[in-house]
C-alpha cells in the first residue's frame, strides 16, 4: 500500500476521535441537531425538560411588568402671600377755627302789618321814597335802612357742618308816623276816623346772642379754593336797646297850631299839619298838661289846645309824655329765630367770604369775612 493511502486511512480512522475530543464538540451536543420543523422531544434524563399540561401563554397576551414607579421627592406648596392692604389715605386737614365779622341790612316786611292798619310806617332802605303800588299802599312815612353787624366764631365740627356763635347788634326801627287801625271807620261815610291814629314810634334795636347751626355741601375744590353751598338755623335772645313800641294819641279833632288842616290820611306824612294834642281825659285816660308843661306854652298867644310841638318830621318827646305817651310793648328781651341760606368761598383754607340771606326779625341779606386757624 501506498504511504499517502495509509495516512489518509489513519486519518479517517482517527477524526472522530478527535472531534469528540473537542471542546466545540461538547457545545454542539449540548445545542442538539440543527433546527428542524419538528419540535424536539424532551429526554426523560432531564426533569426540567418534561411535559405540562398547561400551555404557554400566546405571544400577543405577554405583557412587560410594569416598571417599579420611582417615588418622587414629596414638594410641600409655598404658602399663598397674604393679600396686600393698602394703608387707609390720610385724614383731610383743614382749619378747624376762625373768627369773622358779619353785617347787613334787615327790612320789616310791611305785608305782616299792613292788613291791619290804614297807615303806617317802615324803613324800606330807600330813603324818603314811598315806592308805588301795592308795596306802597298804606305807608305814609319812610325811612333808610336797618342794619346789623357783630363778630363771630366758627367751630367746623366737620366738613359739612359749623357751629357759629355770634354777638351782633341789630337797628330796628321805623320812621315816627301816625298809625291807624282798620277798624278805625265812621259807620255812615265809610271814610277813616282821622283823630283816632297814634302818633306811633317803633325801635325794637337789640342786641343778639345766638348760635347758628349751618350745614355746607363744598360745589368746587381744589387745592387753594372751595366753594360752598348750605343753610341752617340758629337761636339766640335779643337784649332790646330801643325803646320799643311807643304810642301817643293823635286827638280829636285832628289839627295843627299853625291853622293847617289835617283832613286825609296823605296830610300824616307832615306832623305840622296833623299834630298831636290833648283830648279830653275820657278818651285819653290822662288830665290835661299843666299850663307850661308844653314847649308851645311859651309862645305867643299860648297853647290853648294843648298841641305839642312838632316839625314836619317829628315832636317833642316831653310834649308827648304829657299828652299821655305810652309803652305800647315792654320787653327786655325777644327771642331770636334764625333762618338762613349761604355761600362761601374759601381761599387756601384761611380766608372765607361768606355772604347769607335769610329771616331774623325781618328779612335780611348781608355776609362775614372769615379767617380760619388750627389746630387742623
Amino acid at each position: 500500500m501506498r504511504p499517502g493511502l495509509v495516512l489518509l486511512a489513519s486519518s479517517l480512522v482517527l477524526l472522530p476521535s478527535v472531534a469528540a475530543a473537542s471542546p466545540f464538540a461538547r457545545v454542539h451536543a449540548l445545542q442538539g441537531p440543527p433546527t428542524s420543523s419538528a419540535p424536539a422531544t424532551p429526554t426523560s434524563s432531564d426533569p426540567s425538560l418534561q411535559p405540562t399540561s398547561s400551555k404557554a401563554p400566546p405571544s400577543k397576551d405577554l405583557v412587560e411588568p410594569a416598571p417599579t414607579p420611582v417615588e418622587q421627592p414629596k414638594v410641600e406648596p409655598e404658602p399663598e402671600p397674604e393679600p396686600v392692604i393698602p394703608p387707609p389715605p390720610a385724614p383731610e386737614k383743614w382749619n378747624r377755627h376762625g373768627i369773622g365779622i358779619r353785617g347787613g341790612i334787615t327790612v320789616i316786611p310791611t305785608f305782616a302789618v299792613r292788613g291791619y292798619v290804614q297807615s303806617l310806617t317802615n324803613a324800606m332802605c330807600r330813603g324818603s321814597s314811598i315806592p308805588s303800588g301795592a308795596l306802597g299802599d298804606k305807608l305814609t312815612r319812610v325811612g333808610g335802612c336797618n342794619f346789623y353787624i357783630g363778630a363771630e366764631y366758627i367751630y367746623r365740627a366737620s366738613k359739612v357742618l359749623d357751629i357759629v356763635p355770634a354777638v351782633t347788634y341789630a337797628r330796628i326801627k321805623a320812621p315816627d308816623g301816625l298809625w291807624l287801625d282798620d277798624s278805625e271807620t265812621d259807620p255812615i261815610t265809610g271814610k277813616p276816623k282821622l283823630g283816632a291814629a297814634d302818633y306811633t314810634q317803633v325801635n325794637f334795636s337789640h342786641v343778639g346772642l345766638q348760635v347758628d347751626f349751618i350745614g355746607r355741601g363744598t360745589l368746587i375744590k381744589t387745592a387753594d379754593f372751595a366753594w360752598q353751598l348750605g343753610g341752617g338755623g340758629g337761636i339766640g335772645l335779643g337784649i332790646i336797646t330801643g325803646f320799643g313800641f311807643l304810642q301817643t294819641p293823635l286827638g280829636n279833632p285832628p289839627g295843627s297850631p299853625s291853622g293847617n288842616t289835617c283832613s286825609s290820611i296823605d296830610d300824616f306824612s307832615d306832623f305840622t299839619k296833623c299834630t298831636p294834642h290833648y283830648q279830653d281825659m275820657e278818651a285819653n285816660g290822662k288830665a290835661s298838661p299843666a299850663q307850661g308843661t308844653l314847649s308851645l306854652d311859651s309862645e305867643a298867644g299860648g297853647n290853648p289846645f294843648r298841641f305839642a310841638k312838632c316839625t314836619k318830621d317829628g315832636c317833642n318827646g316831653a310834649d308827648l309824655d304829657a299828652l299821655g305817651r305810652k309803652k305800647g310793648v315792654n320787653l327786655p328781651v325777644i327771642p331770636i329765630v334764625n333762618l338762613l341760606v349761604t355761600t362761601r368761598f374759601i381761599i387756601k383754607d384761611t380766608f372765607g367770604i361768606n355772604i347769607t340771606g335769610g329771616w331774623q326779625t325781618g328779612f335780611y341779606f348781608g355776609g362775614s369775612l372769615q379767617y380760619f386757624f388750627g389746630p387742623k
